[in-house]
């Protein structure tokens, strides 16, 4: 397969974001809704070390940052992992398992923060029926996001920035009424289980669940033909990005576990209300029921929106692997609405098969830590290609390396039940893409930007 080359003469996106406007979209990408539901999971898991396992999951993604930072560097167009794989192993079979496996993490996503935010919006009614937040609430925020989806919402710059100047604020907030109980905990007094099972492991563990905090710079990437000097730009804010998030999901860790104890964290389904009742009363706490719900309607959105655009592109051309009727575009709308309904519907299976936050949040970064793992590789292959133009932005041979071996060691952690289903579904995408190739003779293969 050739690499795909550009058409310059076809006129592209216009180049409007500079090193600023794609830091802080990056930075409100990925302070989402991972850390309002799960920093009381891990707390519970590792104990006052939670912290440890946000750096370790800060690490990793750092790591993966830096292997999305030189192949946009090298390769500054929109598809993301999908483009990124395509030029580096040229096997159309790889192409299909990273779109495939995008797919999936943004549809597990949506069932993830549809729980989140249940938990956060029932909190306020604790006597209110167990079926609310199990069901019909996550239910209906998953209906609204597809009428949105299907109506073709336009993030603009200005939204982005609004969404993300709420969720900083609100995290803010945390840490400003919770810094004076810093220091009154031991940081690394790490849980009965913790300490049966292993230390380390436990961390590691913790760092699997924290993973799914740090996704978002896979949207940076696909944002590159929009950024000026893009080969400069999108590294810098990539590390801009991962360096600012993984400071504050650190200090959001060390007060939480400061104001509360890892077992009344763990036992809580809104662990950051419940730290800002405990260390401020006084402080309304009811706008801890309004900011997670930017943050998840936002995260939440943006999945969808990139799930059913990955349907639709993966059901038309010459490719064609899934059925062409979900290439179907709504004739006044023209959006996916075919691709939006699909996804919708698999969000809700996902959410009426499993109650358990943090199994969804695992199924999602179980996923992408394939991806990554596909992606490092990637680059290895790719440095030592011949004829390949050195890029402004490069990283050392060791780090895709170390990379590669983080996202098998997050991976030997993950749960094993999360494991077995994204097994299960890896045999269903080899059987779709084989009678495809095989049987019906589809033996290209489109990258969707």
């Amino acid at each position: 397969m050739e690499q795909p080359t550009e058409n310059r003469s076809t006129p592209g996106l216009k180049r409007s974001l500079g090193l600023a406007a794609i830091a802080i979209f990056g930075i409100g990408d990925i302070l989402g809704a991972g850390v309002y539901g799960l920093v009381g999971r891990i707390a519970g898991l590792v104990g006052h070390a939670a912290w440890m396992s946000y750096a370790a999951a800060g690490v990793a993604a750092a790591l993966t940052g830096l292997t999305y930072a030189e192949f946009t560097s090298r390769y500054p167009r929109a598809g993301g992992a999908a483009h990124f794989c395509h030029v580096a192993y040229r096997t159309p079979l790889v192409t299909f398992l990273v779109m495939f496996f995008v797919v999936l993490s943004g549809l597990f996503s949506i069932a993830t923060t549809s729980r989140i935010f249940a938990d956060y919006a029932m909190a306020a009614f604790p006597g209110a029926p167990e079926v609310l937040r199990v069901y019909v609430i996550p239910i209906a925020f998953v209906m609204i996001l597809t009428f949105v989806a299907m109506r073709g919402i336009v993030f603009s710059s200005f939204a982005n920035g609004v969404c993300t100047a709420v969720e900083v604020a609100g995290l803010l907030a945390i840490i400003a009424v919770g810094l004076r109980f810093v220091g009154s905990a031991d940081y690394m007094t790490f849980s009965a289980k913790a300490l049966e099972q292993g230390a380390a492991l436990t961390v590691v563990s913790g760092a699997a669940i924290a993973f799914f905090a740090f996704i978002g710079f896979e949207d940076m990437a696909n944002l590159s033909e929009e950024v000026k000097n893009p080969e400069r730009n999108v590294p810098l804010g990539i590390c801009i990005a991962i360096a600012v998030t993984a400071t504050i999901y650190m200090l959001i860790a060390l007060i939480s576990v400061s104001v509360l104890q890892p077992e009344a964290l763990a036992a809580t389904r809104s662990p950051l209300l419940d730290v800002v009742r405990s260390a401020s009363p006084n402080f309304p706490a009811w706008i801890y029921s309004i900011i997670p719900a930017f943050a998840v309607f936002n995260t939440a959105l943006l999945n969808l929106l990139m799930a059913s655009r990955l349907v639709y592109g993966m059901s038309r051309g010459r490719a064609n692997l899934l059925p062409s009727e979900l290439a179907y575009l709504h004739p006044v709308w023209r959006t996916p609405v075919a691709g939006v309904a699909v996804g919708a519907s698999i969000a809700v299976a996902l959410l009426l098969s499993t109650r358990d936050l943090a199994r969804l949040a695992q199924g999602t970064t179980t996923f992408l830590l394939v991806v990554f793992f596909l992606l490092h590789v990637g680059l290895l292959i790719v440095k030592r290609r011949p004829g390949e133009q050195p890029p402004q932005f490069r990283t050392p041979v060791l780090l895709p390396v170390l990379g590669a071996l983080t996202c098998l060691g997050i991976l030997y952690r993950q749960d094993p039940v999360a494991l077995k289903t994204a097994a299960f579904l890896t045999l269903g995408a080899l059987a779709l893409f084989g009678v495809n190739y095989w049987v019906l003779g589809r033996r290209e293969m489109e990258v969707v930007d």
